[in-house]
């Protein structure tokens, strides 16, 4: 016997061998699908009896197998089945022809046969026997199982009629015996003593051992027993060591029969092995169903309900578990002594070792294992294929994996011996592929750590190289580039920098006839090879989503209800919330993307590689809307990094957008690379909303831009530079005022349907006053839309006004008038101290001193809101922000200002002292006065008449609380108006000056704007709500021109107030008081010694209603002669005014008295 049977089990002890052979023209799967159906029928209960036994099918059986029926008659073959198919009578005849060859060669053996032919009936054919059935078709065979049912019958008398002649030998001692012989021993029957008690020993106990084995085959189970028993006595007696291991074989057999009736083997599930499972995964499955089992057996591995009936003592001579095992050993101690029985022990061997692993007796069943390594036997180089295959199959169920996957490999590499005529390299690489687990190697690249060593790195090398060779003499090259990619991707770091590099030669090799791409695999064995993204080549540190410009970042008005929930929560600080915003989700951006323009993602790649690492295609890997990524090819030097790399792409809807991944191309292979799969990265994901398409403007000035310094410590200046488009810079004197014009571009597809401006002077220091920067938008308005390509203009007016005009504007107390009688068109020098004046001083100039080229910045930032297109429709807009900034060199300063009365009750006079605080000269210009120059340096008062106005009372019942009084905003409201009322303007003449506004050189207006008025002043420069009417003897008193009147001779004055206002006057006092005007600066008050009164020269009014009037008539009497002048006013001291109010007539009357001689 020279080939052995790796499949043998115990139970095949007791199993009829049946040979199914394919006959005529049958092709594979039609055979196998009726050897599985008669596969089926294992078990036969015989009818009309109690009486059942076991049958096993095989396709194949060597005839040398057959010669060692009697050592073991579970090796002969008993039944022959030939499956044949024919359509016609030659093809019938062909199958008939080979069922008889196939009957010959085994008819030393063989109990009964049968042909199945397929595709005729049976009166059809000719020559139609007992032996062969017919069938019309496979798939009308119904009566097939019961053609195996009857067939199995038929073998079992036989074998019973067998089984009863061989006891009726055995037990008759009268008789000779004939001697059974195992194949080898008929050469040593020549020459023995036949007559001897040994010799009739020995035959007797190898009858009663093959009678055991008949009543094994029979289902006779405890005959068995005994007939084993009985034969290993006579046969130890007899010295027979090679039949006595037999017989205790045989014993082991029935007794495992007994105690494992459900087998010591069962069929694995099939299972596809593409992605396969991690080892970690598949460690617990496998220990989750011994666990499973475990709790259904009992210690020493018998199922319960067969060891409660071993306990139950229902099985006679029965081995125990233990027992069956060291009867194992005894039985392969005797087999080794004999050379010829070296097949024998080998399947031994394997039948020990199955039930050991039933017993879960895992160490022992090593053990014996290790005995089966060193049996010498001469194979053929298929079987030893299947010997090394078997042993690396029975390793690995008793968990020794890496011994395993070792035996497999050397059962792969036999495929391909060198020997070997015709390798068989897909056959190799199979077994290879069965090697991975073993190794700790999975080819699927998501279940290979790569951040810690698992398993032992030199032999998955190893591995991986030869599965590289074997795929390329299989004559599959793109399997050798998906080994080869796994071998640099999941192997790098255990390998040196040369081989790092002669592999990647080779990989390109490769690649160059087939390309690399990173879709499943799909092999003949129905395995599937997962993609090998090659995460390492280039490998990516980091990756960040960045926000768009500035000036392009969407954005959109907040909803009036979020607004409102916020401000109606009655809590101020809540603790929830600030831990829920520490749990942000790091993969959903916080800003957002606008469809239809590009988007940028930042990475940092590494170059690990001792060569330039060219890149191709490198792209984003998106899900959700459509989004069209921008193709970059890198180059990178050899082990650099990190680098920073930059992808675009464009968005092409809105909505949801998720990036997943990025695309490369290296070394020939197209990698699909996700987030999820790479460790450095710690987000699977990166999320960021997409809102519709918006215009994009283009903003330019008409002015240069401005330059600012490295060193600003202006924090809201430098947050505006990092935000803002564009800048314009101007520099200006105070009052001067200069035109920026600002150009809108339309530069996208998408028309501008909405544009505002508004401005933001947070940034400057000090506050920017009103009025600096204004402009007009209604022109550019009504060019909306405005169209992709078109082109807008608008213009903003910069006047350098406001605080940086005047300095420190402290309100002095009215000085006292020396004299009453001054003439308002004199020059302030030399107007007399006598008129009644309103000052607001600046203090002298001369102790600053200011330099021209000391300049006060004014910083702001023009803020520019547009929107158009679907996303205007769903509330999104943009704002592009430009600075302006403004560098206000000072001009002429105000150090004085006073308002006095003018003739006219109508005007009042203005005087202010200006100083040039530049180095030019400044003509200046105001109404109804020639031009004046101003040197350098100089200061000079003028005098400008204003015509009088008056503002109504600001209302404060419904106005909120305020810090300022309401005497401050009268202030100021009065100090507004004047400021334009008044129209100084000035003119630098100088070719000096670097630039110039226009051909007459730079002119500006004197601000006055921020003035402080006093109540005094406001009562002076607002119209008096009483009206005069002032008569002397009768005659109208409304010019400057002195009366004339004779000393002695009584004078009337008829003097009529009207209330002119809309609010009534109540509390007033009516003054008419003479005094005398020296001209020198001195004032007469008392002049009672000079002038008499006839009547009350002060009259009391308690209330005046609108429009009503009051006249008051007293007479005078001058007993000198002189200048005399009357001071007619009106004085309000009620309580419900908060301040007092003094109205004065004017002109002032002035009386001229004579004596009579000089008349």
């Amino acid at each position: 016997m020279s080939i052995a049977d790796y499949e043998q089990t115990a139970e095949d002890h007791q199993a009829v061998l049946v040979v199914v052979k394919p006959a005529g023209q049958i092709n594979a799967k039609t055979f196998n699908h009726i050897f599985d159906r008669i596969s089926r029928c294992r078990y036969v209960r015989l009818p009309d009896s109690q009486r059942s036994f076991c049958l096993r099918y095989k396709k194949s059986s060597p005839v040398e197998n057959n010669v060692w029926g009697e050592f073991q008659a579970h090796r002969k073959v008993m039944g022959l089945l030939v499956v044949g198919k024919s359509a016609t009578a030659a093809d019938t005849g062909a199958v008939q022809e080979r069922y008889n060859l196939l009957k010959e060669l085994y008819a030393s053996t063989l109990y009964d046969s049968r042909c199945l032919i397929f595709g005729m009936k049976q009166e059809n054919g000719t020559n139609a026997k007992t032996n062969m059935v017919y069938y019309s078709s496979v798939e009308e065979s119904f009566s097939l199982d019961e053609t195996v049912r009857e067939f199995a019958a038929s073998l079992f008398w036989v074998l019973e009629s067998k089984r009863l002649q061989a006891e009726r030998l055995a037990s008759d001692k009268s008789e000779k015996l004939p001697l059974l012989l195992a194949p080898f021993e008929k050469k040593d029957l020549i020459g023995i003593d036949t007559e001897t008690r040994a010799f009739r020993k020995r035959c007797q106990g190898r009858m009663r051992k093959y009678s055991g084995d008949l009543c094994l085959l029979a289902g006779l189970t405890q005959e068995a027993l005994l007939h084993y028993q009985a034969s290993a006595d006579i046969l130890k007696s007899a010295n027979d060591w090679l039949w006595l291991a037999a017989a205790f074989e045989g014993t082991c057999a029935a007794s495992v029969t007994i105690q494992y009736p459900h087998g010591t083997t069962r069929p694995p599930m099939p299972r596809n092995q593409s992605f396969s499972g991690s080892p970690k995964v598949t460690s617990e499955r496998k220990l989750t169903g011994s666990l499973t089992r475990a709790a259904t057996m009992s210690p020493n591995g018998l199922p319960m309900a067969t060891a409660e009936f071993l306990q139950d003592g229902k099985a006679k001579n029965c081995l125990s578990p233990d027992e069956i095992i060291e009867k194992y050993k005894e039985a392969l101690i005797q087999y080794s002594k004999y050379k010829n029985a070296a097949v024998i022990e080998l399947e031994g061997i394997i039948k020990a070792t199955r039930i050991m692993i039933t017993q879960r007796k895992n160490l022992q069943a090593s053990e014996f294992l290790q005995n089966m390594v060193y049996i010498n036997i001469q194979l053929t180089d298929e079987d030893k294929i299947q010997r090394y295959n078997t042993l690396s199959g029975l390793y690995e169920q008793i968990g020794f994996k890496r011994k395993a996957a070792f035996f497999k490999r050397v059962a792969a590499m036999q495929c391909v011996s060198p020997n070997n005529p015709n390798p068989a390299w897909n056959s190799c690489y199979h077994l290879l592929q069965e090697t991975l687990d073993g190794y700790s190697l999975s080819l699927d690249p998501r279940q290979f750590p790569r951040e810690y060593t698992y398993g032992w790195p030199a032999i998955q090398l190893r591995i991986l190289h030869e599965m590289v060779y074997t795929a390329r003499k299989m004559g599959n090259p793109a399997l050798a580039v998906r080994h080869m990619s796994f071998l640099l991707h999941a192997m790098s770091d255990h390998l040196t920098q040369y081989e790092r590099k002669e592999l990647s030669k080779v990989l390109e090799s490769y690649t160059a006839k087939v390309p690399g791409t990173p879709v499943p695999l799909a092999l003949e064995s129905g395995a599937i090879l997962p993609p090998v993204p090659m995460t390492n080549l280039p490998t990516v540190k980091s990756f960040k989503l960045l926000d768009l410009a500035p000036h392009l970042r969407p954005m959109k008005k907040p909803s009036s209800q979020a607004s409102s929930a916020s401000l109606n929560s009655p809590f101020i600080y809540s603790p929830i919330q600030s831990r829920q915003q520490e749990k942000k989700d790091q993969s959903k951006m916080d800003f957002q993307w606008v469809s239809g323009e590009v988007c940028e993602m930042a990475l940092q790649v590494v170059n690990p590689m001792p060569f330039e690492l060219k890149v191709q295609n490198m792209s984003v890997m998106s899900e959700g809307i459509i989004f069209e990524p921008l193709i970059s090819n890198l180059s990178l030097p050899a082990e650099s990094g990190p680098l920073g790399v930059t992808l675009l792409g464009t968005p092409k809807t809105a909505g949801q957008l998720k990036l997943v991944g990025y695309v490369t191309h290296v070394l020939g292979v197209k990698s699909h690379c996700k987030f999820k799969d790479l460790r450095q990265i710690e987000e699977p994901d990166y999320s960021v909303e997409v809102v519709p398409e918006l215009p994009k403007l283009q903003v330019t000035t008409s002015l240069p831009k401005a330059a600012f310094g490295t060193t600003n410590h202006n924090l809201g200046l430098n947050k505006a530079k990092e935000t803002a488009v564009t800048s314009a810079a101007a520099r200006l004197y105070a009052g001067e005022s200069q035109e920026c014009v600002l150009t809108l571009q339309n530069v996208s597809q998408i028309p501008v349907e909405s544009i505002d401006i508004s401005l933001d002077t947070s940034i400057s220091s000090p506050k920017v006053p009103s009025g600096f920067f204004t402009w007009n938008l209604e022109n550019t308005k009504a060019q909306l839309p405005l169209q992709p390509g078109a082109m807008a203009t608008f213009t903003v007016l910069i006047k350098a006004v406001g605080e940086i005009a005047t300095h420190d504007r402290k309100s002095t107390e009215n000085e006292e008038p020396s004299s009453r009688h001054s003439s308002p068109k004199k020059s302030p020098q030399t107007r007399p101290r006598s008129m009644r004046t309103a000052a607001m001083t600046v203090p002298p100039m001369e102790a600053q001193q200011p330099e021209e080229e000391k300049a006060q910045p004014v910083d702001a930032v023009l803020k520019l809101t547009y929107s158009g297109g679907q996303g205007y429709e769903d509330g999104y807009h943009r704002q592009a922000s430009i600075i302006l900034h403004v560098d206000v060199l000072q001009s002429l300063l105000v150090s004085k200002v006073n308002i006095l009365p003018a003739p006219s009750p109508r005007h009042c006079h203005l005087t202010l002292d200006l100083q040039n605080v530049t180095k030019h000269e400044v003509v200046i210009s105001y109404p109804d006065n020639d031009d004046l120059i101003i040197e350098s340096k100089q200061l000079k008062r003028i005098a400008v008449r204003v015509e009088r106005f008056s503002l109504p009372e600001p209302c404060t019942s419904d106005a909120p609380i305020s810090i300022i009084s309401p005497a401050d905003v009268r202030s100021q409201q009065y100090s507004q108006q004047l400021a334009t009322l008044v129209d100084i303007r000035w003119k630098m003449i100088s070719f000096l000056f670097p630039r110039t506004r226009g051909p007459c050189g730079t002119s500006g207006v004197v601000n006055l704007e921020g003035i402080p008025m006093t109540p005094e002043a406001i009562d002076l420069i607002s119209i008096s709500p009483i009206q005069w009417d002032v008569r002397i003897d009768d005659k109208p008193c409304d010019t400057e021109e002195p009366v004339q009147c004779m000393m002695g001779r009584p004078m009337s004055v008829k003097v009529s107030v009207t209330n002119a206002s809309e609010a009534a006057v109540e509390g007033s006092t009516l003054v008419v008081q003479p005094y005398q005007d020296l001209w020198n600066g001195t004032v007469r008050n008392n002049v009672g010694g000079k002038v008499a009164c006839v009547g009350c020269r002060q009259r009391d009014i308690e209330k005046m209603a609108p429009g009503e009037s009051f006249q008051h008539t007293c007479t005078f009497v001058f007993f000198c002669c002189g200048a005399f002048s009357l001071d007619i006013r009106a004085s309000c001291t009620s309580r419900v005014r908060p301040q007092d109010h003094k109205w004065v007539f004017t002109p002032i009357v002035r009386i001229n008295v004579q004596d009579h001689d000089k008349k």
